[in-house]
């Protein structure tokens, strides 16, 4: 068995001992005294058996409890057991889940070697909820958004871990979310920051932690450059209000062809006049036209408002970071900033094939051990699909696709869910299951039109040269 299947079989066996299942339980109060549904089974009907936990019947669940383990129990005596002790319960099992597959995943970061230690993007995904749970999950107050949940993703792309998931009010912005994002921000990490996430102060304070950003930038922020020539006072004392010259970006975009770059090091944005770089390339017409679409149908789902500017910028992509040239080149900052489309992967895979958002009107604890549920199994699938994926990159020098995998450890479930308290022996038999039949079934098409993320990554792979330069 692989050593890095080995290390995620040991702390699943940690997390999933039946002491440790009893042990959160009864802190949660939860398990208060012996009953037919203990909290190994109840744990396991929400994690694995509850694609459906707020779709299907009652009456329904109580008969497959009876199915899979003999358990003869009343609709309303399952309905009470769906309480807020029972939340506290399998929450707590998702944030030990949540460090555990951390520990577990931090080893893959080590296979490329990059300058940074972490490549870490941040989004959200929102979905709709019945109206009735609008005081503990805030939408936009429509008649139909009146009930909305937002989970905040962060993750790193070098080894898969989460670092961050959240829940959150449907109609709470992403920028608030800024505060817990920099509780973690660590030496080398690089921040791939959309525009939903962009602050001035947010990338002061990566830069202050000496950390990297890659960031798109708000069309409402002006841009400075060193005035080599400011204004003086008759005493020749400097005026300060011409230290900088703001930047035309507008005229900058007419000079440029369809598909050219220009760069700009050293600009000026924000109070304490922090110096980046500035990269500016204009789209040729067709990445414009998809642009424009994907921006169109944003403001049309009123997740972006439309303003004056925007005509021009949709023609173009506006970067600033940063990163040093000698790191990055202007070539491949889009490239970098490119990988973000990952998360956009990771939550296609959650809705498509977890159904997390797929939710009827029922008991609201009920929903929220349906939602903790789903994201235990999406985060022990992101553990086992990230392992995989790095041993298969590792060994045989192919690249995975995510979606087909995920897909192939969910057919697992139900081995898992029967295997998964019995140690690392069963479990390691299923893993190695998992893994021949991603190596069948789960390896990435190749497509001309989009360069893999695994070559992407192989351009800021440290060389030699790299070592000796830093050396110096």
């Amino acid at each position: 068995m692989h050593t890095k299947i080995q290390l995620l079989n040991k702390h699943l066996k940690d997390l999933f001992l039946i002491e440790t299942i009893n042990k959160l339980a009864r802190k949660s109060g939860f398990t208060q005294r012996k009953g037919k549904l203990n909290a190994k089974k109840f744990a396991s009907l929400c994690i694995f058996k509850g694609e459906d936990l707020c779709l299907t019947a009652l009456s329904s669940l109580c008969s497959r409890l009876s199915i899979e383990y003999s358990i003869d129990i009343s609709s309303e005596a399952l309905n009470k057991r769906f309480n807020s002790k029972a939340v506290e319960f399998i929450s707590s099992i998702f944030h030990e889940m949540l460090k555990l597959q951390n520990k577990a995943l931090e080893n893959n970061q080590n296979f490329f070697k990059t300058h940074f230690n972490r490549i870490k993007v941040c989004d959200s995904t929102s979905f709709k909820l019945p109206e009735k749970y609008h005081k503990r999950y805030k939408g936009s107050g429509g008649s139909s958004t009146k009930s909305m949940a937002k989970i905040q993703l962060e993750y790193d792309l070098l080894s898969g871990g989460i670092t961050h998931c959240d829940v959150t009010n449907g109609i709470d912005s992403d920028n608030s979310y800024l505060s817990s994002l920099q509780k973690d921000i660590k030496p080398n990490d690089l921040c791939l920051k959309d525009l939903g996430y962009f602050k001035i102060t947010d990338l002061e304070t990566i830069d202050e932690n000496h950390a990297f950003f890659i960031s798109k930038l708000k069309n409402n922020i002006n841009v400075y450059i060193k005035n080599e020539n400011p204004d003086k006072y008759k005493n020749g004392k400097i005026k300060e209000s011409t230290l900088y010259k703001k930047i035309d970006i507008k005229n900058l975009i007419h000079q440029l062809q369809a598909g050219e770059t220009i760069e700009i090091p050293d600009i000026y944005i924000g109070k304490k006049q922090k110096n980046y770089r500035l990269i500016i390339t204009k789209l040729t017409d067709e990445d414009k036209r998809k642009k424009k679409a994907k921006h169109d149908n944003e403001v049309r789902k009123q997740l972006r408002k439309p303003n004056d500017t925007s005509e021009l910028w949709l023609g173009i992509n506006v970067y600033i970071t940063n990163i040093s040239p000698t790191i990055l080149d202007t070539e491949h900052v889009h490239e970098i900033y490119s990988l973000r489309w990952q998360i956009e992967i990771m939550f296609k895979i959650w809705k498509s094939l977890f159904k997390i958002h797929l939710v009827k009107k029922v008991k609201i604890e009920r929903f929220q051990c349906f939602l903790y549920g789903r994201l235990i199994a999406l985060i022990l699938s992101s553990s086992l699909v990230f392992t995989l994926k790095s041993i298969i990159h590792e060994t045989k020098n192919k690249e995975i696709s995510e979606f087909k995998s995920f897909s192939v450890v969910k057919e697992h479930f139900n081995k898992l869910s029967k295997n998964i308290f019995k140690g690392e022996l069963a479990l390691g038999k299923i893993f190695n299951s998992i893994l021949k039949n991603i190596l069948r079934r789960g390896i990435k098409s190749k497509r001309k039109e989009r360069k893999r993320p695994s070559l992407i990554l192989e351009n800021i792979k440290f060389n030699k040269d790299d070592i000796k330069k830093l050396a110096i």
